[in-house]
């Protein structure tokens, strides 16, 4: 019954992941001209990285990471990197992280948000050969920024409920 119970609250966050790929697959024009989408699912694993890990695991982000690289069509592996990165760096964090303000939490999404950008280029830098322009990296983990706050108001939330109803760990 355990097991049962606990894929069930896995299968919460990697959900919302799959939706978050989902929506991460709708370009947003950037006033460049040019277009990029945020990372969504960087939000989902920052958020459960800090709140509930033990309802993310290291196993479920590299699932949702991976099916975002083959969905997206970008180099094999590349998001799938980021999201354990970010995961990972963030639950190292997690003592820190945990019950801090919001502005706290926000500041070290964007710091994730900088090291994802920076994985991000150097990964496709090395798949391409090239050193690739860094600017719609650069976009898209301000957009991602950007989206933290409202993806963190309906995150709460849903922590929140799970907090009523999820059996103590």
């Amino acid at each position: 019954m355990r097991d049962l119970s606990q894929a069930f609250w896995i299968a919460v966050p990697v959900g919302l992941s799959l939706v978050c790929v989902l929506l991460g697959l709708i370009p947003v024009g950037i006033g460049t001209g040019g277009t990029t989408a945020p990372i969504f699912t960087l939000a989902v694993a920052y958020f459960f990285a800090v709140h509930r890990p033990e309802f993310f695991p290291p196993w479920a982000v590299f699932g949702i990471g991976l099916l975002q690289d083959v969905l997206s069509g970008g180099p094999l592996g590349l998001y799938t990197v980021v999201l354990l990165a970010g995961f990972g760096l963030t639950h190292s964090q997690r003592l820190f992280l945990v019950g801090r303000s919001f502005s706290t939490l926000w500041v070290g999404f964007m710091a994730v948000c900088g090291l994802a950008a920076a994985i991000a280029w150097f990964g496709a830098s090395v798949h391409y050969g090239v050193v690739v322009n860094p600017m719609p990296l650069i976009w898209q983990a301000l957009i991602t920024i950007a989206v933290y706050p409202p993806m963190s108001f309906v995150l709460t939330r849903i922590n929140q409920r799970l907090t009523v109803l999820a059996p103590a760990a």
